[in-house]
């Protein structure tokens, strides 16, 4: 059974937007049935999604990494990450979707919160079942607030998605047994990261964006280090390289055009440097996805 709320149907990279307090909690096998079980690799602007796996199986598809699952799991897709998946007719579970604005809405105090789905994320959960049935008591309470035709649904959800999100920040830190980084490191992070999307970073030094950030090279090394496991150099370039990954996959400009937009010095360089990065030519990696436009570059949400 789907149910949702303020359904706007389908969505596409440049004809679709999604609207600041879109909210869809819709069942996995009965919408990705019609789907043959697979979800081609794709991306969302403006939205999160949550899979919430019962049982069954399947594979997931992160940036051309795959990875297999079974079972409990929950599955993190921040906005305008590359993703797809491959589930078996077993799979059990459902997807929640949610606006950017409603999560920054609710973790505007929170930051840290934030912060640890900023990444896309496979939690295996299989020997921990308490904590996964107490996200899936969420999910249920969310679906029968949906069912209902209450006063104040929509701020009811909001807090149950918000004591959601809590439980799957903590799920997240004990199943990685990460730590909270100081929240100096984490505005430095932030604001680096804001930098890099704000400006084109591919013929910037280091040091002008260490220059904003008033911290040394070596300063902001360590924080990316902490932060995203990564050198400074890493994180720039995983940045272009998925920039130019969803160019490739969901435009229509030539392979040129989107080294000029990424303010590559010519299109051999950029050659080099997406081969180094993806192992595989900016070429071969839009005739292996150039599929995805079909449907005149929508993908349907309710899946």
């Amino acid at each position: 059974m789907t149910t949702e709320l303020k359904n706007f149907g389908l969505y596409g990279k440049e004809s679709s937007t999604i609207l600041p307090d879109f909210l869809n909690l819709v069942s996995i096998d009965s919408s990705c049935r019609k789907h043959n079980w697979e979800i081609k690799p794709h991306f969302h602007s403006k939205l999160y999604q949550f899979f919430f796996i019962e049982s069954g199986s399947g594979t997931c598809i992160f940036n051309e990494k795959s990875r297999k699952f079974s079972g409990m799991n929950i599955i993190i897709i921040p906005e305008n990450n590359l993703h797809g998946f491959e589930f078996n007719e077993d799979i059990k579970g459902y997807t929640l979707s949610v606006s950017s604005q409603i999560m920054e809405k609710l973790t505007k105090n929170d930051s840290d919160i934030l912060f640890e789905f900023s990444k896309m994320r496979l939690l295996k959960l299989n020997d921990n079942f308490e904590e996964f049935n107490d996200a899936m008591d969420s999910i249920r309470r969310m679906l029968k607030e949906l069912s209902l035709n209450e006063a104040k649904t929509s701020q009811f959800l909001e807090t149950l998605l918000y004591l959601l999100l809590i439980k799957i920040f903590r799920i997240k830190i004990d199943f990685e047994n990460d730590f909270i980084v100081s929240t100096r490191e984490l505005v430095y992070y932030k604001e680096f990261i804001k930098n890099i999307k704000t400006i084109i970073p591919t013929n910037r030094s280091i040091e002008d964006f260490t220059k904003d950030l008033g911290i040394s090279k070596t300063h902001l090394n360590r924080v990316c280090q902490t932060i995203a496991g990564d050198s400074t150099k890493q994180v720039i370039s995983k940045y272009l390289t998925n920039e130019a990954m969803i160019l490739l996959a969901h435009s229509d400009l030539t392979i040129s055009e989107i080294a000029h937009q990424l303010e590559f010095k010519d299109v051999s360089y950029f050659c080099r440097f997406f081969k180094n990065q993806a192992n595989v030519s900016p070429a071969k990696y839009r005739i292996d996805n150039i599929n995805l436009e079909n449907a005149k570059n929508t993908v349907a949400l309710n899946y």
